[in-house]
């Protein structure tokens, strides 16, 4: 045994102190980034978009969702990752929310580890009477194309400049010209996509967080995000 070198016995001891070195590292990265986006954690966003936090952790980070204890220990078989927050209210008359779920179900086999993964975030207007439902899908996008959700057939704007950058699917004509005229306040979004679904009760610009419209692109410009979906609610719906 006195024959073996020293480094043999270092190597493990080095490679755990890298490791723990790493994790402390993460760690201190991602608290600085919490705090550097902490205009972005659930009750401050609430308060700047003059609403209420009905549901949900405060402190949770719409954008550094890794400072959130849940979403760093992550899911275990029984115990799954379930993050929901939830903010409304009706700062210029018309009711608005923001809704946000993260749901990781986790089931290991003999070989083999299964996911089930449940994601939605959106910021939701609603009309005070019904419209003729619609989508819209920014026609590019940073993060690949937009998948669209309803079954409605694209129609023509009569702005050729919301034409070009938007398409606009709706079984009402009167519906795409009104639309037309109110879809440039959304070109701010250019760099997430813009994806607004028109249920026929409200209006919501969904937000993914692996490909368009980004969440963390998107949910920057917040407040610009909540007087789109009012004007449109307003227009449509009365």
């Amino acid at each position: 045994m006195g024959d073996v070198p020293v480094i043999v016995f270092l190597v493990p001891v080095i490679g755990l102190a890298l490791v723990a070195y790493m994790v402390f590292a993460r760690k201190r990265a991602v608290a600085g980034y919490d705090q550097q986006f902490a205009a972005y954690r659930a009750a401050a966003l609430a308060e700047r978009l003059r609403l209420r936090l009905v549901e949900g952790d405060p402190t949770f980070n719409f954008f550094i969702t890794q400072a959130n204890v849940d979403v760093e220990r992550g899911p275990r078989d029984g115990q799954p990752l379930h993050v929901q927050v939830r903010m409304e209210g009706a700062p210029d008359g018309v009711e608005l929310s923001l809704t946000y779920l993260y749901r990781i179900e986790q089931e290991t086999g003999l070989t083999t580890v299964r996911w089930r993964v449940w994601f939605d975030c959106r910021m939701t207007a609603q009309a005070r009477q019904p419209f003729p439902p619609f989508e819209v899908a920014s026609r590019t996008a940073p993060a690949g194309p937009i998948v669209r959700t309803e079954a409605l057939a694209p129609r023509p704007t009569g702005s050729a400049a919301a034409d070009a950058t938007y398409l606009v699917a709706t079984a009402e004509p009167r519906m795409a010209e009104v639309l037309g005229t109110l879809l440039p306040a959304f070109d701010t979004f250019a760099n997430s996509g813009v994806h607004l679904v028109g249920d026929g009760k409200s209006v919501s610009f969904v937000m993914k967080q692996d490909r368009a419209p980004l969440l963390a692109n998107a949910l920057y410009y917040a407040e610009a995000m909540a007087a789109g979906l009012v004007r449109i609610a307003r227009a449509v719906g009365g």
